[in-house]
């Protein structure tokens, strides 16, 4: 039997891969070698293996019992009690274990699991930890339906008792009481992408490296880069899913393509043994992506780990320049200056400009994106009274 704290997370299961999934997944990860019992209430239709492998417990809740009445999220009384009713079905799963804090990841594209993590803690009276990423008024289909979804995600943050952002610019998108905010960086890979030294590399010819989810807005900018690097003697790898005109595109502009790692560890391996830098980078304007305003890339803080040199290009109003600006970090460009890429992509032949910006990658590691650090302020939040 468990003696350590019980947590209880409700949200998109955790699982390997790109995005929000995989962020839930390394925090629910390290409070369970922090001794935490966790406890999985998953959204509806995903893979639980993952879940099980681990010895989570995991309770599917029900879609509606023929005596409950029809669930509106919409509308306050309809929200509270399937909210009520969905904790008393957890607690009956649960039997007699008292739960010691809850966790919810407020997903942009559903906010179902959320709100019964809200019923949750409510009804028992616990503390409720939200991590929020996105701003979901950004992937509406129309005003109309991004108001409704606002106020819904209004409502859950109110009643959280630390909503964690991924930014300030984030954050600032909800009216909620200064106690109640905090910024927490989507939490990286950490000891395990940490190990080894880079032992090689190509000087002569640099290889630049952007990998992970991509829309297709990105793709102008990734060519400017791709021109920028050929024509200064490096080369840009795109590590994407296949898409084969996007592929096209890609080699059109002088690209190298490879599709992604099965596991994110392999691909981490893989940049710091050859990369020479890595790249963030997004849309000539935001937009065409509206949530780089408010979002923060989580590879950033991932590339840091590796103790490589890391490129910004990226519109002046994104969450990652305005970021970038604030601690006068050096090599950020706009998607239009191949000038300054390909100045960039030459001072890469110089190992001490190299040591110089991998030192620096490593000071924002051992920093503001420790992981440990990071964890250390969700669980403490979890455990406040």
């Amino acid at each position: 039997m468990s003696h350590g704290p019980i947590l209880l997370y409700f949200g998109h299961t955790p699982m390997e891969g790109a995005g929000s999934a995989i962020i839930v997944l390394r925090h629910l990860q390290r409070f369970a070698a922090e001794g935490w019992d966790v406890r999985i209430v998953p959204d509806w239709g995903q893979d639980h293996a993952l879940c099980h492998a681990a010895g989570w417990p995991v309770k599917q809740l029900s879609h509606r019992r023929p005596w409950w009445p029809l669930f509106n999220p919409d509308r306050a009384l309809s929200r509270n009690l399937r909210t009520w009713l969905w904790a008393g079905e957890t607690q009956t799963w649960l039997g007699g274990i008292q739960v010691d804090g809850v966790l919810t990841y407020l997903s942009a594209f559903s906010d179902t699991l959320s709100l019964a993590a809200v019923g949750f803690a409510r009804r028992y009276r616990l503390p409720l930890a939200t991590l929020i990423h996105d701003d979901t008024r950004c992937f509406a289909k129309n005003a109309i339906e991004a108001a409704r979804a606002h106020r819904r995600r209004q409502w859950i943050l109110e009643h959280s008792t630390t909503a964690w952002f991924a930014s300030p610019e984030l954050a600032a998108c909800y009216d909620l009481s200064p106690e109640q905010i905090g910024v927490l960086p989507p939490i990286p890979e950490g000891v395990l992408a940490a190990r080894g030294k880079k032992t090689s590399a190509a000087p002569d010819s640099p290889l630049l490296v952007y990998a992970g989810n991509y829309w297709p807005p990105q793709l102008p900018t990734l060519a400017v880069i791709g021109t920028a690097t050929r024509d200064a003697g490096g080369r840009l790898l795109a590590v994407i899913k296949e898409n084969s005109a996007h592929v096209t595109l890609l080699r059109e502009n002088g690209i190298e393509w490879r599709a992604p790692w099965p596991r994110n560890t392999d691909a981490l391996d893989y940049f710091r043994e050859h990369a020479s830098a890595v790249v963030v980078s997004y849309a000539p304007k935001t937009e065409d992506m509206p949530w780089t305003r408010t979002s923060f890339p989580s590879k950033l803080i991932e590339y840091c780990h590796l103790g490589l040199p890391i490129v910004i290009v990226a519109a002046e109003d994104t969450a990652v320049v305005r970021w970038a600006r604030a601690r006068n970090f050096p090599d950020v460009f706009a998607p239009s200056d191949t000038a300054g890429l390909g100045a960039y992509v030459q001072r890469l032949r110089d190992p001490v400009f190299c040591a110089e910006r991998a030192a620096l990658s490593r000071f924002y590691a051992e920093g503001e994106f420790d992981p440990v650090a990071i964890q250390r302020r969700l669980s403490e939040s979890l455990l406040r009274k």
